[in-house]
């Protein structure tokens, strides 16, 4: 006879196996791509409907955070939008799952993340946005004319969507005379929107025209930034005027949603939720006076004292301008203030010093601003500069200037570095920059983690893969663990065959540019016991420097949802 606790568990797991039983098998694991509307108004219930495929037998959302409750109320095919198009059977219908959202009235936004749980396991992330507006939703009569504009009330949230190709939605709203008003943006993915504010005006031609006063699109699409548009304006004169919503590209779809606040004050700003990322080889990641102490940190933990702020700009007017003088590490700030304009500061070094300069673009980045560093010697002759130069097969050229150089000076001497845009055409007091000019530290780079969410078979394995950097000569070892695994599952690492590589492209001088990397391989190994989940548990993979036997500081590098599906449910994947 089993004992008695052997017994409970063995009689949890066979009801945990029926239930899943009950649940209708998936096709695919489960993705979603978009959710309409696209949010809601704290304090109310929202019905929503979120596409994506894989999503039958969806049972649960599975948020980050409290405050959002769900229920699910049913999951179907998306009906084609051509009723006599001939149905192509290489590609599987979306699915179309509706739910019911709660939101508290006490819940902060502007976002929650959220996932689908189904028999297949859990899928990727999406965000729900949260406002305190009240919510309003397009009319289903059309008004991508400006004498058809939907009328809406300030404040307020609109949810529409961008369902066709070439599709603009109008809104009209009353104003008094110097009112200001905010206009901002969320939407979907797959959305790129533009605003913009019109009146109706007329003209000789055109009774009905509509005069274009303000217009927005994001000013430049790069990594981590919003590709969401925003507008303040102040309206002179009282009246009726009109604010419209695009797709950047003209593209439109059943999953091109957005959520337009037209608010008396300035709206929230987006926050990220996650975990810091390490990412130095980012215009947008940021240089501070602790610099030197994180980046020691990611080697062996040291205390290094604050690096000073020098201001370029504070130079002296008269002529000749002498540069500032700065001694390593020292983080010179200022801004390309004119077309053509170029800051300088001096330093001095000795034989044989590393120094690394990264370069960040704390408002305008990449394509606006374009940041050239250059160092030259006493005589003007150039020793270093942020260009990458590289040649591939073909014989072909290409250059790009990138945020960070690495440099060892093989002779003692005075160095002026110059900062200037490489175009020499634009300038005004938003192109700024921070240039940190200090000491190498071999440390321990990015550490990149590909999967969002991992669905483990019982009596299977799954692979995660990560790449670490070693930085500025790191010859140490990065150990990886991972935690907060589910029951009957571990992680341990693995070997695999290099895939073949197309010929290498040839880099003059690759090494200052180009971090070292290392590509690793978790194997995360379920038990044929393992029992099926319900709702994930949230794995966390951790990075460890080791230098000569001394262990560093453990980062927690990213979190992931990992979830137990069952045999059954796999062979229909």
């Amino acid at each position: 006879m089993e004992p008695p606790s052997l017994a409970r568990t063995t009689l949890l797991r066979g009801a945990v196996w029926l239930l899943w039983a009950m649940i209708p098998l998936l096709g695919a694991p489960p993705r979603i791509d978009s959710v309409f509307p696209v949010g809601g108004q704290r304090g109310t219930t929202v019905q929503a409907e979120i596409r994506g495929m894989g999503l039958k037998g969806a049972y649960e959302l599975w948020f980050a955070g409290t405050g959002v409750r769900a229920k699910v109320i049913n999951v179907a095919p998306e009906r084609a939008t051509d009723p006599e198009a001939k149905p192509d059977p290489k590609k599987k219908p979306m699915d179309l799952l509706r739910v019911e959202l709660t939101l508290d009235g006490a819940l902060e936004g502007p976002y929650r993340e959220f996932r689908v749980l189904t028999a297949g396991g859990v899928s990727n992330a999406l965000r729900l946005y949260i406002h305190a507006e009240k919510a309003q939703m397009e009319a289903g009569t059309p008004h991508d004319l400006a004498k058809e504009a939907q009328r809406v009330e300030a404040p307020v949230t609109v949810h529409g969507r961008i369902s066709a190709v070439g599709e603009v939605d109008y809104y009209s709203f009353r104003v008094r005379a110097g009112e200001e008003l905010w206009f901002q943006t969320r939407s979907s993915a797959a959305l790129d929107p533009g605003l913009g504010i019109y009146k109706l005006t007329g003209s000789w031609f055109d009774p009905e025209r509509a005069t274009r006063l303000a217009y927005s699109d994001e000013p430049v699409a790069y990594p981590g930034l919003t590709t969401e548009a925003s507008l303040h304006y102040r309206f002179e004169e009282a009246g009726e005027y009109l604010v419209r919503v695009n797709g950047f590209w003209g593209h439109g779809g059943p999953g091109q949603n957005y959520a337009l606040a037209i608010t008396r004050e300035a709206p929230e700003q987006d926050r990220e939720e996650e975990p810091e990322e390490w990412n130095e080889r980012r215009w947008t990641r940021r240089l501070t006076p602790d610099r030197m102490s994180r980046l020691w940190s990611r080697a062996l933990t040291r205390q290094a004292e604050p690096i000073p702020v020098i201001d370029a700009d504070a130079e002296p007017r008269e002529a000749p301008v002498k540069p500032v003088r700065i001694t390593p590490p020292a983080l010179v700030v200022g801004a390309i203030e004119r077309p053509g304009d170029v800051d300088r500061v001096l330093f001095g070094v000795k034989e044989g010093d590393r120094l690394a300069f990264e370069v960040e673009t704390p408002e305008k980045t990449l394509p606006l601003m374009n940041p050239l560093l250059r160092v030259v010697d006493g005589d003007g002759v150039e020793a270093l500069t942020n260009i990458l130069s590289a040649v591939n097969s073909n014989g072909n050229v290409s250059k790009q200037i990138h945020p960070k150089t690495v440099y060892s000076f093989p002779r003692e001497g005075e160095f002026t570095m110059e900062i200037r845009d490489i175009t020499a055409s634009y300038g005004d007091r938003g192109m700024k920059y921070a240039v940190l000019v200090r000491p190498q530290v071999p440390h321990m780079g990015a550490v990149e983690v590909a999967a969002d969410s991992l669905n483990l078979v019982a009596g299977k394995a799954d692979k995660l893969s990560v790449v670490t950097d070693q930085e500025e000569g790191f010859d140490g070892y990065v150990v990886l663990t991972m935690e907060g695994l589910p029951e009957g599952v571990r992680a341990v690492t693995a070997t695999e065959v290099e895939p073949d590589t197309p010929p290498s492209t040839s880099i003059s001088k690759r090494e200052r540019f180009v971090a070292k990397n290392q590509k690793a391989t978790l194997l995360l190994i379920a038990d044929a016991g393992a029992p099926p989940t319900r709702t994930p548990a949230m794995g966390r993979v951790y990075a460890q420097p080791v230098v000569k036997g001394e262990l560093g500081s453990r980062f927690l590098v990213k979190e992931i949802p990992v979830m137990v599906v069952s045999d059954a449910v796999k062979e229909t994947l």
